[in-house]
């Protein structure tokens, strides 16, 4: 049974394996971790607008949820191409903002 164990992982390492390197994982990490931010944000903005603590709570794990769903389907269903163009084009307008400040 040991033979099988070390067979199984020698071949999992195998030439058809994807290996995701952590300049590959950067992107969706960087895009996981704002839009999360995000999502908590607007839970709790939508959770101020709702009267009693357990509706509160309720409304801000909801609004949390779908807001980091969305995110997450857009992520995944978007081409690669038209998710460079988005981001590059953010990118190139806080880069813009950050220049005419003195």
């Amino acid at each position: 049974m040991g033979d099988r164990a070390k067979e199984f992982s020698a071949g999992a390492g195998g030439p058809h394996a994807p290996h995701l390197s952590l300049a590959a994982a950067a992107p969706l990490a960087l895009f996981s971790l704002t839009t999360g931010m995000f999502a908590v944000g607007i839970g709790a903005l939508a959770a101020l607008l709702v009267p009693g603590t357990p509706a509160r709570a309720l409304v801000w794990l909801v609004v949390t949820i779908v807001a980091a769903a969305c995110a997450g389907l857009w992520w995944g269903l978007t081409p690669v191409t038209e998710r460079l163009r988005v981001l590059g084009r953010a990118k190139a307008a806080v880069r813009q903002r950050d220049s005419r400040t003195p």
